[in-house]
């Protein structure tokens, strides 16, 4: 079983996918953390110089990597990626990476590749998986999907909170001329963009708790018989 939660940066969907993963018993696919992880190796492994990151194609990917080496894996509530035996999780957590990411996520010749691992993933699991264009994209054939936003302002606080989480001090004006950026970049970009999904349920958590919009996604559960 598949379950998709796309929507802008910053609207809650990795915390809302690990809740209903832990609470239903699925494998969490945290789509982000494969986008920084492969930025990362590109430019620190690699060494390719970021503003190439847009134009790298396929070949030139895998001339300089091993995407064999490039490992997902959950397991007690936490996902971690793997590079040739290396945790680079601990290096994906700077904004420095979560732009480079960004920035990746416009190349399709990266998406493709991606794509293959989640779907690789899904045939393996029952899944939840966040991202922008998951339900869209990568499993439109997904029994549940979700399109989850929040103003631009609620959004921008998150981002912050997050950032600062990681020990990375960003005023509110940054988190939200960023939040803007991202969304323009996403909503624009000529592959794959940000859209509500055909077939997905609608959730605006702007004024909702955590726990209020995981009881809406049961509810889904239950009233469609999942």
């Amino acid at each position: 079983m598949i379950i998709t939660i796309d929507g802008p940066v910053a609207s809650g969907k990795s915390t809302l996918a690990r809740l209903i993963a832990e609470k239903r018993g699925f494998f969490y696919i945290n789509s982000g953390i494969l986008f920084r992880a492969l930025a990362y190796v590109l430019t620190e492994k690699c060494l390719i110089p970021i503003e190439q990151l847009v134009t790298l194609n396929h070949d030139q990917i895998l001339a300089c990597l091993d995407i064999s080496q490039l490992q997902y894996h959950y397991d007690h509530g936490k996902e971690s990626v793997l590079y040739d035996g290396e945790n680079l999780t601990w290096h994906l957590k700077t904004p420095e990476v979560d732009h480079m990411a960004s920035l990746i996520g416009t190349n399709p010749d990266v998406r493709e590749i991606l794509m293959r691992i989640e779907r690789q993933l899904a045939r393996e699991h029952d899944v939840v998986i966040d991202g922008r264009d998951t339900g869209s994209v990568v499993f439109p054939e997904a029994e549940l999907k979700i399109y989850l936003t929040a103003s631009s302002e609620v959004r921008a606080k998150r981002w912050q909170h997050d950032q600062a989480a990681k020990g990375n001090k960003v005023s509110l004006s940054d988190a939200l001329k960023e939040i803007n950026s991202r969304d323009e970049r996403d909503k624009t970009r000529l592959v794959a963009p940000l859209v509500k999904p055909e077939g997905a349920v609608l959730i605006d958590d702007s004024n909702k708790s955590v726990s209020e919009t995981v009881s809406d996604i049961i509810d889904l559960f239950r009233n469609n018989k999942i």
